[in-house]
């Protein structure tokens, strides 16, 4: 459990790493307003942030949700596989589909506060260069001090909290449809209809679509998300605001905005954290093996094997791809 949770970490960071980029490029564009446009699309801003900004711009805010990925990985998946316990046929879609749900609702409390973290460092210092942002006078130094203020100023409920009624609209259908989409992509594309039997390529084609099936979900939450989340206390009076003022003045357009990077995050996140995951746990895998023909007794262990090949029959273990934040 303790090795399968640092191979997650690693592997959720080397996924963040990959698809920060592009969930950037997501915020600035989700919480840009008719009024104060700066980018005309995604290409737009992929473009003015390299110049602007330098490839350092990508990144801001990114430690948050790089370290914070290991917890709630492991929060998600581990609430998941112990309440399918609970039901009688745990790999049916109706189970995955409420067992997914729990776990991304009690993980929401966790990723709230990071997600709040990640968003407000992100749609800082927008268009100033790496010299001009570090002499500027900006809100916030990091994700502590950005927490610090968030509650020294509202306090934890409507401050390091802000947005978790949202963070639970947005995750718990998203990962009510990750799981199954998933199983569906496994038992259609696997030849014998087991995840241990996927070619590695078709895993991570697998992570994309189902990275994609659960963003198409919840995106107009997180889109509400981001903004409630960015903008100053003062400007919505709640998430129910935001959501009406931002319909009345941009259209359900706004509900959509972003969704391009969005997608393309899915693809190089879940690409890097399923083989780093995979890679880690074969070679340590390996490691245990060899060590077990060097330091235990052949005979003993042969008994044993095959006490245990006359009573049970051990399946291949599987691996999930990962949906980082």
């Amino acid at each position: 459990m303790a090795l399968d949770f640092g191979f997650g970490f690693i592997a959720g960071v080397t996924g963040t790493i990959a698809g920060y980029p592009f969930d950037t490029v997501k915020v600035r564009l989700q919480t840009q307003t008719l009024n104060h446009r700066l980018y005309t699309g995604s290409l737009d801003c992929f473009i003015k942030i390299a110049k602007q900004e330098s490839i350092l711009g990508f990144y801001k805010g990114m430690s948050s949700p790089m370290f914070g990925v290991a917890i709630i990985n492991g929060i998600v998946f581990s609430i998941q596989n112990v309440s399918r316990g609970f039901f009688t046929n745990p790999d049916s879609y109706l189970t995955l589909t409420i067992t997914g749900a729990i776990a991304g609702g009690v993980q929401s409390i966790i990723c709230s506060p990071i997600e709040l973290v990640k968003t407000r460092l992100q749609v800082q210092g927008i268009g100033q260069g790496r010299k001009l942002f570090a002499l500027s006078t900006h809100l916030y130094k990091g994700p502590f001090d950005c927490l610090k203020k968030s509650y020294d100023r509202r306090g934890v409920r409507h401050g390091v909290m802000r947005g978790l009624s949202m963070t639970f609209a947005r995750d718990i259908p998203s990962f009510a449809a990750y799981f199954p989409a998933w199983q569906f992509f496994v038992s259609t594309v696997s030849p014998t209809g087991q995840e241990a039997d996927l070619p590695m390529y078709m895993s991570l084609i697998g992570g994309g679509f189902t990275g994609i099936c659960a963003w198409t979900v919840s995106y107009p939450f997180d889109v509400i998300k981001s903004r409630y989340q960015a903008a100053r206390e003062h400007v919505y009076k709640s998430v129910w605001d935001c959501a009406v003022k931002s319909f009345r003045t941009e259209g359900w357009q706004v509900f959509t905005r972003g969704f391009l990077p969005c997608t393309l995050r899915a693809v190089p996140t879940n690409a890097f954290t399923y083989p780093v995951y995979a890679f880690l746990k074969r070679t340590f895998d390996k490691q245990s093996d060899e060590y077990d023909n060097d330091g235990i007794d052949m005979t003993t262990k042969a008994v044993n094997k095959t006490k245990l090949s006359s009573t049970t029959t051990v399946s291949p273990p599987s691996i999930t791809p990962i949906q980082s934040i």
